[in-house]
């Protein structure tokens, strides 16, 4: 009973301990002390998100409801997935809080106290959808995110920022309002609950093809933040915003929350052995998403081909790695989610990595487009060779630790006699090679037109960390996947 008190109330204050310290720094002076607040923040989050996992070892799958409603709540649940996504997220989120404090300081005379105070409330909002217990709560949070971070893209407060945030703020409150929430009204008349439940919510229900397609594609789609084309035409535009609040976007808080939440409603919802009956006996139907999630894919990386700007090569092949997780998650097996979650974490050390390695060349050298990088590895070899352990992780090569998330993806998919799968991988992988290793070769091997020096040590340290782990988890993937033991 004490350790139930006690992941009770740890886990209230890793919910809300953002949100407070989001107060605090809206309301504090000096900029010393809110810098402060922030750093200390960050990292008491990741205390108690360790906290929790320890006590959460004692009891499996613990919940409690903050908010009753009667048929709805508003509830908390300390289930595996979403105990490894709070513990990735907590952890890059100081690395984050370091790196963003260093980046607005030489970027925006330090940045004001509401940037920061969205910053905090936004990774308040991700703790909550990875503790969140039901739909509802997850849907609560979900849209808080988004207002929270809106008024991080538009910070700069210049045309083309303001445009990025209509695309940003229309896009994602449309597809939630348009097909999330009708999605969630559906399945709380047939069930009479929105609880994420092991097997799935919907396992004991008879639901016809066509009702399973539509709830399916409205739950998918709507999560417009898993940037699933055509939704995802809001990412690209969202990277005229400080890189600091692009390492939120793509690494930490936003995309991954759609991801994740993508995760849990296969798996807690539908539920796996559902699913996959329902591909066996309606082939056509149960198999559209994966196709959209390999021409999403392609698509994506063909585009980032074409792309000078650093940032947004970046982005579209954000918008293509996430749907290697969703294409993971299609293949409808217990091993195929876990191999989803692995690379759900590979790709947040690495492409973290990536957009700090572009915020500390923008700070000390300008430069954002390829063409200005020539030789730029010479000046500034630590941080070109964290992009480079970045980019061989998008690419999915050994020592990094997507290289095991690709093997598990496609060990998944042989399993399941998934060929579609196999052939976009291989195909995606082709096309990740084209355009990270020229950036790479460039950096490195031809003569530079000007000398740099690296970037100050809280711009130079993170990225470091994020690298190392990147090729740590290559070496101990066991690190991640211990915590989906219990799936």
């Amino acid at each position: 009973m004490q350790f139930f008190i006690d992941l009770k109330y740890t886990l209230l204050a890793a919910v809300f301990l953002p949100f407070f310290s989001g107060l605090l720094i809206y309301l504090c002076n000096k900029k010393l002390i809110r810098n402060i607040i922030i750093i200390t923040s960050s990292f008491l989050l990741f205390i108690s998100t360790i906290y929790i996992y320890y006590l959460s070892i004692h009891y499996q799958n613990l919940s409690f409801t903050l908010l009753d409603f009667g048929k709805a709540h508003i509830s908390f649940k300390v289930e595996p997935i979403g105990m490894t996504f709070s513990l990735i997220a907590s952890l890059l989120w100081v690395l984050t809080s370091i790196y963003a404090v260093c980046y607005m300081q030489k970027s925006y005379s330090g940045g004001s106290n509401l940037f920061f105070c969205c910053f905090s409330i936004a990774i308040g909002c991700t703790i909550s959808i990875a503790f969140a217990g039901d739909l509802l709560t997850t849907f609560v949070f979900y849209e808080l995110l988004t207002i929270s971070t809106y008024p991080l893209i538009v910070y700069n407060l210049s045309n083309e920022a303001i445009t990025s945030g209509r695309y940003y703020i229309g896009l994602l409150f449309g597809s939630s309002m348009i097909l999330l929430l009708p999605g969630i009204m559906l399945l709380q008349n047939l069930t009479d609950s929105l609880d994420f439940t092991a097997g799935g919510l919907l396992q004991n229900n008879i639901v016809s093809p066509t009702f399973t397609v539509v709830l399916l594609f409205l739950l998918i789609y709507g999560i417009g933040k898993a940037a699933l084309m055509p939704m995802h035409f809001w990412l690209p535009k969202a990277m005229v915003a400080p890189t600091p609040v692009s390492a939120l976007l793509h690494a930490v808080a936003v995309v991954k929350s759609g991801i994740f939440i993508i995760i849990k409603i296969v798996f807690y919802i539908f539920g796996i052995e559902n699913l996959q009956n329902f591909v066996k006996q309606n082939w056509f139907l149960g198999s559209w998403l994966t196709y959209a999630a390999g021409f999403t894919i392609i698509v994506a990386s063909l585009i980032a081909l074409k792309q000078n700007n650093l940032k947004k090569l970046l982005a579209y092949s954000t918008i293509s790695q996430l749907s290697y997780i969703i294409l993971s998650v299609l293949i409808f097996t217990h091993f195929a989610i876990k191999a989803a979650v692995f690379q759900l974490a590979c790709h947040a050390f690495a492409k973290i990595t990536l957009f700090f390695v572009a915020g500390s060349i923008a700070t000390v050298s300008g430069k954002k487009y390829l063409h200005e990088m020539h030789g730029i590895g010479r000046s500034m070899p630590i941080t070109m060779s964290a992009f480079t352990v970045g980019a061989f992780a998008m690419i999915g090569l050994p020592p990094t630790s997507a290289f095991w998330g690709k093997f598990f993806i496609i060990r998944s998919a042989f399993t399941a006699d998934n060929l579609f799968v196999i052939i976009v991988l291989i195909f995606s992988t082709l096309l990740n090679t084209a355009y990270f290793i020229p950036i790479i070769y460039n950096a490195f091997f031809i003569k530079p037109s000007d000398s740099f020096k690296e970037a100050p040590m809280p711009l130079l340290v993170p990225l470091v960390i994020t690298s190392m782990l990147t090729l740590i988890i290559f070496f101990f993937p066991s690190l991640i996947l211990n915590l989906l033991d219990e799936l």
